[in-house]
């Protein structure tokens, strides 16, 4: 039987990729803040419909991404700012995983405003760049 969602899937997938091979670094971490906050949405509505394995998807997806968004800091040029980002990046992980123990919506509000905040900034940065 055919399944539309994995269609969906494929071309979401296919989109992000072709974007990413075209995008400078400061692109790239944007994609990952889009994706990031896109997907905490998800973790969000999977905890308030009780679709716990959906969530712990979503909550390993959110972590990747922290992954990438961590290993894009240079702490040798960034200096204090770079190991600031470091340390929210870690605190959001560490959020994360408290909302998946306890399915707490409370540390999924707390991250959103964390990384928006993150996401606002390298907006503006980008701003200044180009």
């Amino acid at each position: 039987m055919l399944d539309l969602n994995d269609g969906f899937s494929a071309y979401k997938s296919t989109s992000v990729d072709a974007k990413a091979a075209s995008a400078d670094i400061h692109k790239l971490v944007q994609m990952l803040f889009d994706g990031f906050l896109d997907e905490l949405e998800r973790a969000s509505g999977h905890i308030t419909q009780k679709r716990y394995d959906k969530k712990a998807e979503s909550i390993e997806k959110l972590m990747r991404i922290l992954g990438g968004l961590e290993a894009s800091l240079d702490l040798d040029k960034g200096g204090e700012v770079a190991l600031n980002m470091q340390k929210l990046y870690q605190h959001c992980g560490q959020a994360l995983l408290q909302a998946s123990l306890k399915n707490d919506l409370a540390f999924i509000d707390s991250t959103r405003v964390v990384m928006t905040n993150l996401q606002e900034g390298w907006q503006g940065l980008g701003t200044q760049i180009a």
